[in-house]
C-alpha cells in the first residue's frame, strides 16, 4: 500500500491518462488566449496544434499559477485518509505555483500535525520536471516513505539538465523570462538562441547557433558530454547511464523533435520520448521550441 500521495503540476508534458494511471493528483496552471481562459487539461479544450497556430497568428497567451484551493483539497484529502504527501512543484524560478503549494501545505499541516507533507521545488520544467516526477512514482511504488522520496528528489534535481532552442526569444521576453537585449539578438537572421535552466530554476540564454539543424545537434552534443562526465565522475556504467529515458518536448514542430531523437539514437541513446510542450510553458516559448532533458552531471552554460 502506498505510504503517500503524489501531487504534481500540469507542466510535465504528459497526458491526463499518465496522471490517472500513475495515481498522481494534478494541480493545474491556467492560460488565457483569444478571450478564453483554460485550466490546463492536456489539449482537451484547445488542442495543442490549434493553440500554437493561434500564437503563430500573433495572438498572445497569458498564464496563471496553480491555485491554493486545489492544493488544499489534495493535501487535506490525503491526510484524512491517513496518508502523507509529496508535492513535486514546477520551478519556483518560473512560476508562483510552488509557493502556492507551500502555503497550502503549512495550513493543512497545522490540522494534521502527525502527517508529513513534503514540498519539493523541482527547479525543473516540462520534460525535466517529468523525469523528477517519474522518479517519485518509482520510489513510491517501492514503498519508500515521503521523507525518503523527497530527500532523493532533492539530491537528484540539479542533475537534470534542460537544453533548449527556440525560433526567437520574443515570447520569452514578453513573459519576462529573458532580457530585451537577448530577445533582440535572437532575431538576427538564421541565428537560433540556445538556452539552459540554471540552478535557480531560471532560463538563461547561453549561446547562439547559426541554423536550425545545427542548433538541434548542439543540444544533442551537450547531452552526450553530460553523460560522459556523469559516468566519469560518479562511476556509473555507460550502458546503464545511456539507457535512461531521455525526453524531448517541442512546440508543434514534430519533425525537428524527430530529427534530434534520431541524432541521439545514432549515438547510442536508445530511449528517447517525444512530447508536445504544455500550453502554459508554450505560452512563453512560442511555437518552434525544442527542449532536451536528461540526467547529466551539472547544469551549466554550454
Amino acid at each position: 500500500m502506498n505510504q503517500f500521495i503524489l501531487v504534481a503540476n500540469s507542466t510535465i508534458d504528459e497526458t491526463a491518462a499518465y496522471y490517472t494511471s500513475n495515481g498522481i493528483r494534478c494541480a493545474s496552471l491556467s492560460f488565457t488566449i483569444d478571450g478564453m481562459t483554460v485550466k490546463e487539461d492536456f489539449g482537451a479544450t484547445l488542442p495543442f496544434h490549434d493553440f500554437f497556430e493561434k500564437l503563430r497568428e500573433g495572438k498572445t497567451s497569458t498564464t496563471s499559477q496553480a491555485q491554493v484551493g486545489d492544493y488544499l483539497a489534495f493535501f487535506r484529502d490525503a491526510c484524512e485518509q491517513g496518508l502523507d504527501v509529496v508535492y513535486v512543484g514546477f520551478s519556483s524560478g518560473l512560476s508562483g505555483s510552488f509557493d502556492a503549494g507551500c502555503i497550502a501545505a503549512r495550513e493543512v499541516q497545522e490540522d494534521f500535525p502527525g502527517r508529513t507533507i513534503r514540498c519539493v521545488d523541482s527547479l525543473c520544467a516540462a520534460g525535466g520536471e517529468c523525469i523528477l516526477v517519474e522518479e517519485a512514482v518509482r520510489l513510491r511504488d517501492l514503498g519508500k516513505t515521503a521523507d525518503e522520496c523527497a530527500d532523493a528528489l532533492e539530491a537528484l534535481k540539479l542533475h537534470i539538465v534542460h537544453l533548449v532552442t527556440v525560433d526567437d526569444l520574443n515570447h520569452l521576453w514578453r513573459g519576462g523570462r529573458v532580457s530585451r537585449t537577448s530577445a533582440v539578438l535572437g532575431t538576427l537572421v538564421g541565428i537560433k538562441p540556445v538556452i539552459y535552466l540554471n540552478d535557480a530554476g531560471k532560463l538563461e540564454v547561453c549561446h547562439k547557433v547559426r541554423g536550425r539543424r545545427q542548433s538541434l545537434e548542439y543540444l544533442g552534443d551537450e547531452l552526450l558530454r553530460q553523460l560522459d562526465e556523469r559516468e566519469a565522475a560518479l562511476g556509473i556504467p555507460a550502458a546503464e547511464n545511456r539507457a535512461q529515458h531521455v525526453r524531448i518536448s517541442h512546440g508543434d514542430c514534430e519533425a525537428d523533435a524527430q530529427y534530434l531523437a534520431g541524432y541521439l539514437h545514432a549515438r547510442g541513446i536508445p530511449n528517447v520520448e517525444i512530447r508536445m510542450i504544455d500550453t502554459v510553458i508554450g505560452s512563453h516559448t512560442g511555437p518552434g521550441v525544442v527542449a532536451l532533458f536528461g540526467v547529466g552531471y551539472e547544469r551549466r552554460a554550454f
